[in-house]
């Protein structure tokens, strides 16, 4: 679908409200429940968190309200649900990503969704298909903004998950073209974060609020609340103040569906820009029997803007561990789990054989833009190995997609729920569609005894 720049905003909207009947291919539904999978698989170790914990004592003495959060006893209203579930599902930082968006998707998108679908009674099915529409309508709005948006330390997942938050949660709340467009409107006002805050707790905080700024914006421009109906493309609209970019004289909106197919999950629990420089390294470690006393020097050669993203040097807590390409390398050099969570701790930031790889490792930007990460290592025989990785290639073996997740799932989800009840709430999502209502899925995913509402 194209469309003038002129009216971009009306028309994204006028896409959203397609979703509710239109076609979408079975492929597509696959990888939007393997995205679901995969959150509930993040979110019930996230809910632990601190993070997740703050904003759970703030709230459980003053919310009340119909949405239950993942992993806990616990139900709040419906912006404070898609928040505290918003924030646990990125605590971890090992959450889907999306390279149009130039973020995490889906810890934006699917909160929103659930805490809509919760308050307004919705089914399983309507569900998946909001899930898809916002979780496209942030991809079609980060390619807008692309790239100088993310380069001027606007962090994707809070600014632009914002927008898919809206669409998924106004789609749940059948607005029409008009209060759709304002939902986006309410949007594009709220929406905020800094990759500055990468590495703190902010980082989650900004998937939490674009979730519950999304639901907000829905239910508010349900009951009438204005927004400027052009809040893209507006002079000093969103697009004029967050990016650096011009509209073009028209705007291409890819079929319904399609988008899920670029969709890139994590199978290493830390920022997604180090996974190029792990795998590199894990295969070189595997290929050539390295250990780590028979290295004397690494090269790591990555595009620019990862130094921006995942280059603390020294870090000093589990959380900065995985914002550091030295870390990372050296944590796959020492043949340690980097899919592990417990492998990012604070412990782990400090362990003499981990620094000293950290101090022989040079990062070097000369790479084009994009994920892909190349190591070369230096061995004190004097021997040279190197080896390129590039993960923004998307699995396009759904089978294998869906075992790698399945154990990733019930990796993360067993020690919480136990073995019967995370493969119990695996078989409900894989037929989320087929649900009257998706009150049960949440409830089987309560780790704490009884669900009470607050």
């Amino acid at each position: 679908m194209s469309t003038a720049a002129t009216g971009a905003t009306r028309a994204l909207a006028r896409h959203i409200a397609g979703y509710a009947a239109g076609e979408l291919d079975s492929d597509a539904q696959t990888i939007a429940r393997q995205c679901i999978l995969d959150w509930f698989a993040v979110t019930l170790p996230g809910a632990d968190e601190p993070a997740t914990r703050i904003l759970i004592d703030e709230f459980r003495d003053t919310s009340r309200g119909p949405c239950r959060i993942a992993g806990e006893a616990l139900s709040l209203a419906p912006v404070e649900a898609a928040l505290v579930n918003g924030t646990a599902s990125h605590a971890l930082d090992y959450d889907d990503v999306n390279a149009r968006m130039s973020g995490h998707p889906t810890v934006a998108v699917l909160p929103a969704a659930l805490a809509v679908a919760q308050a307004e009674k919705r089914s399983g099915a309507e569900v998946l298909r909001a899930f898809i529409a916002g979780y496209e309508t942030a991809a079609n709005v980060g390619a807008l903004l692309a790239p100088s948006h993310y380069l001027l330390g606007f962090h994707a997942t809070g600014t632009i998950g914002t927008f898919g938050a809206a669409a998924a949660a106004g789609l749940l709340m059948r607005l029409d073209e008009e209060r759709m467009c304002a939902a986006l409107g309410l949007a594009a006002t709220q929406a905020a974060g800094l990759k500055s805050m990468f590495g703190t707790m902010a980082k989650p905080f900004h998937a939490g609020k674009a979730a519950a700024n999304g639901v907000l914006a829905a239910r508010l421009a349900a009951r009438g609340f204005s927004a400027h109906p052009d809040a893209l493309e507006t002079a000093q609209g969103f697009i004029a103040t967050q990016s650096r970019e011009k509209l073009p004289e028209t705007i291409q909106l890819p079929p319904r569906g399609s988008e899920m197919h670029n969709n890139l999950f994590k199978y290493h629990a830390a920022c997604y820009l180090t996974h190029s420089t792990i795998e590199a390294v894990s295969m070189l470690r595997e290929t050539e029997g390295l250990e780590p006393g028979a290295v004397e020097h690494i090269e790591l050669h990555v595009p620019a803007a990862h130094l921006g993203v995942c280059n603390i040097e020294e870090p000093k807590t589990g959380l900065e561990t995985k914002f550091s390409l030295r870390h990372t390398a050296a944590l796959a050099l020492a043949g340690e789990d980097t899919a592990a969570i417990g492998t990012y701790s604070d412990e782990l930031a400090h362990a003499p054989n981990l620094a000293a790889l950290r101090r022989i490792t040079d990062v070097i930007p000369d790479l084009e833009p994009g994920m892909v990460s190349r190591a070369v290592i230096r061995l004190k025989s004097g021997r040279t190995v190197e080896r390129q990785h590039d993960t923004a290639m998307p699995d396009h073996n759904l089978h294998r997609q869906q075992a790698r997740l399945t154990a990733k799932f019930h990796s993360l989800a067993d020690p919480i729920l136990g073995e019967e009840r995370a493969a119990a709430l695996a078989g409900q999502i894989g037929n989320i569609q087929d649900m009257p209502a998706i009150d049960g899925l949440m409830q089987s995913c309560a780790a704490r005894g009884e669900s009470q509402h607050v």
